[in-house]
């Protein structure tokens, strides 16, 4: 396995992480301006279904008044940024943005040889539904869907999230949360990043294979944040994601790849 140091403009794979490095829930109600931003590193697969690694910037930021923000973050392939602007605190939603880092130049030597796939631009919305206040008065637990899609012309494809989060404070410093996600993948998405032209085939020695829409994976994330003087802080974040249906079955994941998706990070951070 080889890791290798890479900075690249990335596009946020995971969406719903953001949820894991927000501010409590009893801060976003306050009619205030509040936020955090983090800066780390990333370890994180060289690209979806890679057994490669490469370290790449950890990244967040929320700026909220009251019950609405903007937010950003780095995290496994991806950087995005989205709004909440719903006028309701019990419902969120908005738009969302992102960068989707392609593949080309990569460590495997047969991954190599296949198309390069270029970078894209998304798009989208998101609905977030929070429940505050469910077991302690320092918690809160929600669900949440988001859709994004290619309007670059790359072909990158749609993709679909959804899931739950529960994140809560035990202690005035400590700060954790946990969220489970599945993500739908568009047949255009999955051959994109999974399948193997012909073209693809005969350059690598890969068996040709075409990829089909379906739920591309199910994952995990553990968000720790604990502040140590004056809003600094230390964060460490823990994504864990398996690929399934056609994203596990292609050769590039199931001959030359994982389908067990682990990254890690550890940033400094800073609340006000």
């Amino acid at each position: 396995m080889h890791s290798i140091v890479r900075f690249p403009l990335i596009a946020l794979a995971a969406p719903l992480l953001l949820t894991g490095l927000a501010i409590p829930a009893a801060a976003q109600t306050d009619a205030r301006i509040s936020g955090f931003f983090t800066l780390g590193a990333l370890s994180t697969p060289e690209y979806q279904g890679s057994s490669d690694r490469i370290i790449s910037p950890l990244v967040a930021a929320r700026l909220a008044y009251g019950s609405n923000y903007i937010e950003t973050a780095t995290l496994s392939a991806g950087l995005g940024l989205r709004a909440n602007v719903s006028p309701w605190p019990e419902i969120e939603f908005g738009p969302f943005l992102g960068q989707r880092r392609g593949r080309s130049d990569v460590e495997n030597e047969r991954v190599r040889l296949l198309e390069d796939i270029d970078d894209s631009f998304e798009a989208g919305v998101f609905v977030r539904v929070p429940f505050r206040n469910v077991l302690d008065s320092r918690d809160e637990a929600a669900i949440e869907v988001q859709f994004q899609g290619d309007v670059s012309w790359t072909a990158s494809g749609n993709l679909l999230f959804f899931g739950g989060s529960y994140r809560f404070n035990p202690t005035d410093r400590l700060r954790l949360s946990a969220l489970a996600l599945a993500t739908y993948a568009s047949d255009r998405y999955n051959q994109t990043f999974f399948g193997v032209t012909a073209a693809g085939a005969a350059a690598s020695g890969l068996p040709e294979y075409k990829a089909s829409s379906g739920i591309r994976d199910v994952g995990l994330t553990f968000t720790a944040n604990y502040e140590i003087t004056g809003g600094w802080g230390i964060t460490g974040v823990v994504n864990y994601r398996r690929l399934l249906g056609d994203a596990a079955d292609s050769p590039i994941v199931s001959g030359e790849g994982n389908a067990n998706q682990l990254s890690f990070g550890l940033g400094i951070s800073y609340r006000f």
